[in-house]
This record gives C-alpha cells, structure tokens and sequence, in this order.
C-alpha cells in the first residue's frame, strides 16, 4: 500500500496545477476537514513551492488553487485601506494575510473593521508580501481554480464537514 504522501502527490499531479504553476502564481486555501471552519492558506509560485505544499497539507482537506488573483498579493500600502474597507462594507469580512519566512505560508486574519485591519499591519514592515481579497469560493474551472479534495490516510475520498 502506498504512503499517504504518495497519494497526495499522484492527487494533484493528476490536475493542471503544475502547468498552471508555470505560468502564474497561486494562492491556496486548504479547508480542514473536521476542523471547525479551519484554514491554512499558502503561496506557491513555482514547482518547488508546489512540492514543498504537498508535505504541508492535511488528509480529506479540501484544497483550492487560485490562479487570478481573486487573493491578491502586493506591498501594502495606506491606499489598499480603501479596498479593504470596501470588501468589508460588501461582504462582512475581508482576508488578509503576510508571508512567512519559509515563503510558502501564508499568516491570515479575517478583519471585519477599519480598526482591526489598523492593528494588523501595525505588525507589517516594508518587505512582507501582503495578501487580501474576499473569502473565496470553491471554484473549479482548471484555469483560475483548480479544487481538490484530498483523501484520507487511508487513500479513501470521503465527504467531511469543512
């Protein structure tokens, strides 16, 4: 029998996230199944990163790629508030997210106020990658998103609450 990691890389090499990867960045949210509404959320824009992301992931997580910057990553700056506060006065919430060390994770809150955006990059210095957008959908087109969900150790595909 396989090794669940061998089952995670045959999973997602059977996409078009590779190929995708070749041509753009994506962000990637993994929802946890059974974790309670639980995320993790990375950046992988390259294949390295893309294989690294594979020892990262959690068994019958359901993962989405995004390719069209739906979670867009820039330098922040005082103008993004703008934006922010427009996806929040539109949906409740907005993501909001910096770049760890190891390039790959992903730092996320979900702010719902002017007040609590201000207090979340009161942390930032100049060089981190920031990242913000709405909460996104699980879309599955193969060219903007590509969704997967993944199996459980066991390599069985089960239906979990995420």
């Amino acid at each position: 029998m396989k090794n669940y990691k061998s089952i995670v890389h045959d999973c997602l090499s059977s996409t078009d996230i590779e190929k995708n990867l070749k041509v753009k960045d994506a962000v990637v949210l993994e929802r946890i199944a059974r974790g309670g509404g639980a995320t993790n959320w990375y950046y992988c824009n390259n294949v390295a990163a893309f294989n690294a992301l594979k020892n990262e992931l959690s068994p019958g997580s359901v993962v989405s790629f995004y390719f069209d910057e739906r979670i867009e990553k820039c330098s922040y700056s005082k103008e993004l508030n703008f934006k922010i506060e427009e996806i929040i006065t539109r949906t409740g919430d907005c993501v909001v997210g910096l770049l760890k060390k190891d390039a790959i994770n992903i730092d996320v809150d979900y702010v719902t106020s002017a007040k609590e955006l201000s207090e979340f990059v009161s942390q930032l210095e100049p060089c981190y990658s920031f990242f913000y957008g709405q909460f996104p959908a699980r879309d599955n087109d193969g060219s903007n998103a590509i969704t997967i969900t993944l199996p459980d150790e066991d390599g069985i595909v089960r239906a979990h609450p995420h």
